[in-house]
């Protein structure tokens, strides 16, 4: 038998309850899942054992396969702490626990697995049990059951998202792994902000991997959330339905990359009339909060929209998003992430992914608008001046071994890697592009070697705080998790990095 460097054995069959989903909330077009809950609702896991597995899980195979793990992906979004026991069928014998906190649609979660551990699931089949707060809630954003994916119609393309069985071998090539899982379905997010991060990865690849393959990755990720007649059709990140609609200005950050493509796409027509509608006394935002992911998920895709659309309205505009929220939120060497009534209350200071959503956001935005006709536009050379700032401070926040914590100035809630690749991805940018002293890059190049050490044996991101849903306590926790968004922000530091070193 020919050996991989990674062999999957998806569940041939899963069994749950019959329960109905929580009211209000929906799976993603074309997906289905199961519940876990507890006793007679626990989920029960089988495997067909094939000539090919059964080889494989021989000794000498079980030497070249160090690694294994079971793995699954949330079909619903869970806004609270939950448990889930994970045991063999026949023996009951437990094989460990998986924690999930807050996890949101298309995550995966796993427990990894010895030799014989993985070799008992495939004979005996697993059980999935719930523990915590989904055995005393009946669903909502509060609780409810688990919603994992099930086999998902034994879709190949989908394979990554169903229950399985991983094994992989100790010294596989994780880039070319992590590049084989970002240019597929396996790296799709919530649309939004996390998607948004995956999809400008994508398109950053394009100068550095396949382009005819990019483009169609591109072209499924955008069918999973729009139509035929290009109506988004997506649900927010408490998995309830907003179809063609924004909720609110994290969901935007997308359409950057669909105007590069498609800047006549009624979606992007929409993303306009959203902005302009929320427009109060300078600042577009959600009520009178001002966030550092405005920075990214607004300014930047409006510029976009306003070089490809020829709107000079719409560069202005996006400028003063950047500069109000410079003046808002950057006091001294701190950033912040969030202002509250006018500056009230500040919280999550010098957050790692705070300053990845503003580099990114006033790089992007600064590259963008330079590039085409507004190079001269009043505001750029502020806007320059605040990226060499931010960059002065992150850098003096900057972890031995090139990497970045979780809040930069408190080194003991330890590295956060989604955050590190996104700093340094806006810092290749600008040196790549003149923004920055090409010194720089050396930087970048530092963060993007560790980060390999991050990757899973089949190429996916971990060490990413979980997304923000659970407050500062969590951001805190030294929690990490899985999350395609983060490789997104690591695809942009790829794709920058290499083609800084191919076009000197």
């Amino acid at each position: 038998m020919k050996h991989a460097p990674v062999y999957t054995a998806p569940a041939a069959l899963v069994e749950g309850s019959d329960l109905h989903l929580p009211e209000g909330m929906r799976v993603p077009r074309g997906w289905s899942g199961v519940a876990i809950g507890k006793g007679k609702d626990a989920v029960k896991l089988y495997w067909a054992l094939t000539e090919q597995s059964e080889q494989m899980m021989s000794n000498v195979d079980l030497n070249r396969y160090s690694q294994a793990r079971f793995r699954f992906s949330l079909a619903l979004n869970y806004r609270a702490p939950i448990q889930i026991k994970v045991y063999l069928l026949q023996s009951k014998a437990t094989l460990g626990w998986i924690d999930v906190r807050y996890g949101y649609v298309f995550q995966p979660f796993e427990l990894k697995l010895d030799g014989e551990q993985a070799w008992s699931a495939l004979r005996e089949g697993i059980g999935l049990e719930a523990h915590g707060e989904a055995n005393d809630l009946d669903g909502g954003r509060d609780g409810g059951r688990l919603w994992i994916f099930d086999r998902l119609q034994d879709d190949e393309s989908r394979r990554f998202f169903t229950p399985q069985l991983l094994f992989a071998e100790e010294n596989s090539d994780r880039w070319q792994l992590f590049l084989d899982r970002m240019l597929s379905l396996s790296s799709l997010q919530p649309f939004g902000w996390m998607e948004g991060c995956v999809l400008d990865g994508l398109y950053d690849l394009r100068a550095v991997a396949e382009p005819e393959k990019v483009e169609r990755v591109l072209s499924s990720h955008f069918d999973q959330f729009i139509d035929r007649d290009g109506r988004l059709r997506y649900e927010d990140l408490y998995s309830k339905p907003v179809d063609n609609t924004f909720t609110t200005i994290e969901a935007t950050l997308p359409i950057g990359v669909l105007s590069k493509l498609q800047p006549d796409h009624p979606a992007v027509e929409r993303a306009i009339e959203y902005w302009l509608s929320h427009y109060r006394n300078g600042m577009i935002a959600d009520g009178d909060t001002v966030t550092a992911e405005g920075a990214y998920t607004i300014a930047y895709p409006m510029a976009v929209a306003a070089t490809r659309l020829q709107r000079e309205d719409l560069a202005r505009l996006a400028l003063e998003q950047l500069m109000l929220r410079r003046e808002r939120l950057v006091k001294g060497r701190n950033l912040y992430l969030r202002n509250y009534g006018n500056g009230k209350k500040l919280t999550f200071r010098n957050w790692s992914r705070a300053y990845a959503w503003y580099m990114l956001g006033l790089t992007r935005t600064w590259l963008e608008l330079n590039a085409y006709a507004y190079a001269d536009l009043d505001g750029m050379e502020e806007i320059r001046e605040a990226i060499r700032h931010v960059v002065d401070n992150a850098l003096t926040y900057r972890l031995p071994q090139g990497l970045w914590s979780c809040f930069l100035d408190e080194p003991e809630t330890g590295i956060e890697t989604s955050g590190s690749a996104g700093i340094a991805a806006a810092i290749a940018l600008g040196a790549g592009h003149g923004l920055l002293p090409e010194s720089m890059l050396e930087i970048a190049e530092q963060c993007f070697e560790e980060l390999a050490n991050w990757l899973s044996p089949d190429g996916v991101l971990h060490g990413v705080s979980q997304h923000n849903a659970g407050g500062i306590g969590l951001q805190r926790s030294g929690y990490r998790v899985y999350s395609q968004m983060g490789m997104g922000l690591t695809a942009q530091l790829y794709a920058a990095i290499h083609k800084a070193k191919r076009d000197p």
